[in-house]
């Protein structure tokens, strides 16, 4: 017997409550009951819920001008520590690019009084969210401790402070300067890889401090002396160009009695000088074709916008979150579900501190035509502009956004709990609190407001580049100086060579670009990359989108991985993620596809005890052959700093698949006595 489609439904209607079958009631006839359940199921307008979001906080200024703001969290007992120098590439002159990336690299491989790798130490007192970042406008330095070992991170924090210059060798700059450069290659060298490059010098006059990217030129590397290192130092990394945030287990009184037991003795550094950056606008639309390795066409729109003090920022970030940033954005709804010619869209704002950088991206779906898509991207914004949002998009975006900053407000360190945003606001704000007037800002948006600041802002002239799949032109190369010679090019390798006869075994799939980064001319150091976080804040959810940054390769991130062989020479290997933002989380997939975790130089096993992953020697081909005599030449104190340059953050594969540090050398514990906590 055949049931209609009425009998198919009559059991769950029989079975429905007769209340929820009524017609619903006027307003008038309910009962004052229903009215109020009916009344607080209404959502709670944002600006009530944003006005509940405080971290009270008290500060105080060292007679060295060290700023230190302290945040008394008592529900466990821990307390985060955040130092952020006001110094990033945007301060860096002509001829010492990477300078500010560079050093931050040397600032983990020891101080005066506490000689060799930052990391095993942190690790010894429990520390966890550790890690340090470079972006264009500031460093920092951030760790999470027991309240029980705060003296033993506020000394380390000053000795790098203060202390640093007498451990600064000749090798370790030649060590990390290797790290530095071979980092650059596994960044160019993956897909997409010299956008940044092409971004920046289209949208930035000759001259501008956020023309070069953060990981600098290879020629300006190669340039850096031991003394142009130490007048970087002495110039920038005063305790007088620093903020200090300690949240947490803490309170004002006790912290001041440690801040000025640890920093107090530390001379001030020169009057720090700030370098100004205006928002540079093109004189006309500018249209650029790239070619490389890529699956997908990918096309690009690019402005500079304000930066993080304007009060347009929120409205935009608002506005290109409804446009490309939502599930359910205006993009992803026109190409990718309905007219099915883009496989991704996004629209972001990747913000800084005098300026931003707006973007929207779509990967055009492989046989559909980029021109057209092109044409439909630019129609489809002059629409957006021409009559803004609605106010159900202009809620969601808002909604997600503050639900976003809000959850990473609820730890008090990593990178986007609460001594991050006071450091952050206290540095290119000049307030600590400037938080809460982001988040009022973002909740008092309207679709008028939002429209109003799009159609100012995003109707300027654009820069169009795609990316299409090809060759690299020595052109495009030399954008990041690279290029070795004429018609000399730098390409990504292929995860499976494409010539190989049908049916021949794979090679061993190494990631490609890790592969071609091993393979780099200079072959310095243990090769590592970051991730290039895309947050407002380092990589949380809030910036935009951990992963939603414009021109997205940041020089700031957790050092992921190296070169999988272990080579015996000591660094540290580098984003965002950005990622140090430029911006990047393709190192951590890389390195998840290989499933294979790096040896330490020394040839520790990563978890002594535990069966190697993978296993065995199989899964770490050439480890023991590749050591040599590298190992006899720089010693175990080398190998101890090849094996902390594997892993230099708190990331879920770092903790997994953390390397083991073993026995270390004796100078591995020379602490100066005086200074010893």
């Amino acid at each position: 017997m055949t049931l209609s489609f009425l009998s198919r439904r009559l059991p769950l209607l029989t079975g429905l409550s007769a209340i929820a079958l009524m017609p619903a009631l006027p307003a008038a006839a309910q009962s004052p009951a229903a009215q109020s359940a009916t009344a607080s199921a209404a959502p709670a307008p944002l600006s009530s819920l944003v006005a509940k979001v405080d971290i009270p906080y008290e500060e105080f200024t060292l007679k060295n001008g060290l700023r230190v703001i302290v945040h008394t969290d008592r529900k466990a007992p821990i307390v985060a520590v955040s130092v952020w120098y006001h110094v990033g590439s945007r301060f860096e002159p002509a001829g010492k690019t990477g300078f500010a990336h560079l050093f931050e690299h040397l600032m983990f491989y020891g101080s005066e009084n506490a000689d060799g790798p930052f990391f095993g130490r942190l690790e010894d007192i429990g520390a966890t969210d550790w890690n340090g970042t470079t972006w264009f406008d500031r460093t920092n330095y951030f760790e999470t401790v027991p309240t029980g070992a705060l003296d033993r991170a506020l000394f380390l924090e000053s000795d790098r402070m203060g202390h640093l210059l007498g451990a600064v060798t000749q090798v370790k700059l030649d060590t990390q300067r290797g790290v530095v450069q071979n980092e650059k290659r596994m960044g160019e060298t993956e897909p997409y890889g010299l956008v940044e490059y092409a971004q920046l010098a289209a949208l930035m006059p000759e001259g501008h401090p956020y023309r070069h990217s953060t990981i600098g030129s290879m020629a300006d590397l190669n340039a850096a002396s031991l003394a142009d290192v130490q007048s970087w130092f002495k110039t920038h990394y005063g305790p007088n160009n620093a903020v200090l945030v300690l949240a947490g287990d803490i309170d004002a009184a006790t912290a001041k009695a440690k801040v000025e037991k640890w920093f107090g003795n530390i001379p001030a550094g020169p009057a720090p000088q700030d370098v100004d950056a205006s928002v540079p606008t093109l004189d006309k639309d500018v249209e650029k074709l790239m070619h490389d390795h890529v699956a997908a066409t990918r096309l690009y729109r690019n402005w500079v916008v304000p930066g993080v003090n304007s009060a347009d920022l929120p409205q935009l970030d608002l506005a290109m979150a409804v446009f490309g940033g939502l599930g359910s954005s205006r993009l992803d709804n026109a190409l990718v579900r309905d007219e099915k010619v883009a496989v991704s869209v996004k629209a972001s704002i990747q913000p800084f501190e005098k300026l931003s950088l707006a973007e929207i991206t779509v990967d055009v779906k492989p046989g559909a035509d980029p021109v057209a898509v092109g044409k439909r991207l630019d129609q489809l914004l002059a629409d957006y502009l021409a009559k803004g949002p609605s106010a159900d998009e202009v809620q969601r975006a808002a909604t997600r956004q503050l639900s976003g900053t809000i959850g990473g407000l609820e730890k008090v360190g990593g990178f986007s709990g609460k001594a991050v945003t006071l450091a952050e606001g206290a540095v290119y704000s000049d307030d600590p609190g400037k938080y809460k007037k982001d988040l009022a800002i973002y909740a008092a948006a309207t679709p008028q407001s939002v429209a109003q600041a799009a159609r100012k802002w995003l109707g300027r002239p654009v820069l169009r580049l795609t990316v299409a799949p090809g060759e690299r032109s020595a052109a495009d190369n030399a954008l990041a100086g690279n290029a070795k010679g004429e018609g000399a090019t730098h390409q990504p390798a292929f995860f499976r060579d494409p010539d190989a006869p049908a049916g021949a075994a794979p090679e061993e799939r190494h990631p490609g670009h890790l592969r071609a980064a091993r393979r780099g001319a200079d072959g310095a150091g243990v090769g590592g990359v970051r991730r290039r976080q895309r947050g407002r804040r380092q990589g949380e959810a809030g910036h935009g989108g951990a992963d939603r940054g414009a021109a997205g390769r940041r020089h700031d991130d957790p050092v992921v991985g190296a070169d999988r062989r272990g080579a015996g020479t000591a660094g540290r290997g580098d984003q965002r993620g950005q990622q140090h933002g430029p911006h990047q989380r393709r190192a951590v997939r890389a390195q998840a596809q290989s499933r294979c975790v790096a040896r330490p130089a020394g040839g520790r096993d990563p978890q002594p005890g535990l069966p190697p992953r993978g296993g065995g020697a199989a899964a770490r081909p050439g480890a023991d052959a590749d050591r040599g005599g590298k190992d006899a030449a720089h010693g175990d104190r080398a190998a101890d700093a090849a094996a902390d340059a594997l892993w230099h953050g708190p990331s879920l594969w770092h903790s997994l698949h953390r390397i083991g540090h073993g026995k270390r050398g004796q100078g591995r514990d020379a602490r100066g006595p005086d200074r010893l906590p």
